[in-house]
């Protein structure tokens, strides 16, 4: 017999939050074997973001047409006559009901992201807790972007922590830190809250020039470096969250040397002598097809040669280079909230 979970005795309510996928026995996103809760939303538009449908915070519907039988059951569902043709789906009419996906015989038609309770996502991460405690590992907030959702994390977070699990976050670091720029800004205390309830923080670096980020990113990084300096600062005064520094590698965009030299020389700065150098697959084509996006620029896979020449770049400013799933982590210190 299943043992509950624990629930605050501050929980009012529980809240809810947009959630594109839970997906469990992974060993690449933080310590031992862990479940990935992927948020829907981002305020990156990375051009070889591997997730496109994490971009839109709300539920999408996409499309599979290799899968379409073309028995047109989507058609004659759908209560707005937004579709007129399978797959062909009319945005201005469309209610985002999901009728569709539901009554699709093959999976042709599929829903990214559900709108789903603290309470939910934690019956469906409950029976792995075992695994979690003789791996040493945990639960990671990725997506898009958990900060986005605070509330939500939060709320989710703050159980897992009573549960003795631990908790990751991989963050784009594009989050507003203070309740307003400039002199006499006070912290917000909804993301400390967070930050309080994390025990590593996975952070993303991309392109370490302003105008290079703004062009493949969709906007500048000067929040997101800033960020990285207020952890990167924290962590040293309290040694939690932990912080790690993880890079994508994608050929003649984030590998060139001036890229690597420029995050090598804050990270050193940084006391982050430590960072993941991710290899950039293609997965995400597949995806911008489903929801009808534009297609993404063709960029190749970083061959073993290219990668090694990254690691020797970031070793001479003294930044050892891990690959995903091979990082030396520490073993966890924080089993419960501060």
């Amino acid at each position: 017999m299943k043992e509950p979970f624990m629930v605050l005795d501050n929980m009012k309510e529980l809240v809810a939050g947009h959630i594109f996928s839970i997906q469990h026995f992974c060993l690449h996103d933080g310590p031992g074997i862990r479940s990935m809760v992927f948020f829907k939303g981002c305020p990156l538009r990375c051009t070889w973001c591997q997730n496109p449908e994490s971009w839109a915070p709300a539920p999408e519907l996409g499309f599979k047409s290799r899968l379409c039988v073309n028995c047109r059951t989507c058609v004659s569902v759908c209560p707005a006559n937004a579709m007129k043709t399978p797959g062909q789906i009319r945005s201005d009419l469309c209610q985002k009901c999901f009728a569709c996906a539901e009554a699709c015989p093959s999976g042709a038609l599929i829903r990214f992201g559900e709108f789903l309770s603290t309470q939910a996502v934690l019956e469906e991460l409950q029976p792995e807790y075992p695994f979690y405690h003789k791996s040493g590992g945990g639960v990671t907030f990725s997506g898009g972007e958990p900060t986005l959702s605070l509330e939500f994390s939060v709320q989710l977070a703050s159980t897992l922590k009573q549960d003795k699990i631990h908790v990751a976050m991989e963050t784009c670091g594009l989050f507003h830190m203070e309740e307003k720029q400039g002199p006499g800004s006070e912290p917000r205390k909804d993301v400390r809250e967070l930050l309080s309830l994390i025990d590593l923080v996975l952070f993303d670096i991309k392109l370490f020039q302003e105008s290079a980020h703004q062009q493949f990113c969709g906007t500048t990084n000067r929040i997101i470096k800033n960020n990285l300096a207020i952890l990167a600062r924290n962590f040293r005064q309290k040694g939690s969250p932990l912080i790690w520094p993880r890079m994508p590698l994608i050929p003649g965009i984030t590998d060139t040397p001036e890229n690597l030299e420029g995050w090598g020389g804050m990270l050193a700065e940084l006391e982050l002598n430590k960072v993941t150098l991710v290899p950039f697959h293609n997965l995400g084509e597949a995806k911008r097809e489903w929801l009808q996006f534009k297609p993404g620029p063709k960029l190749e896979t970083p061959t073993p040669e290219s990668m090694e020449k990254a690691r020797l770049v970031l070793a001479r400013m003294g930044i050892t280079c891990y690959d995903p799933g091979e990082e030396d982590w520490p073993q966890p210190s924080k089993s419960s909230p501060a």
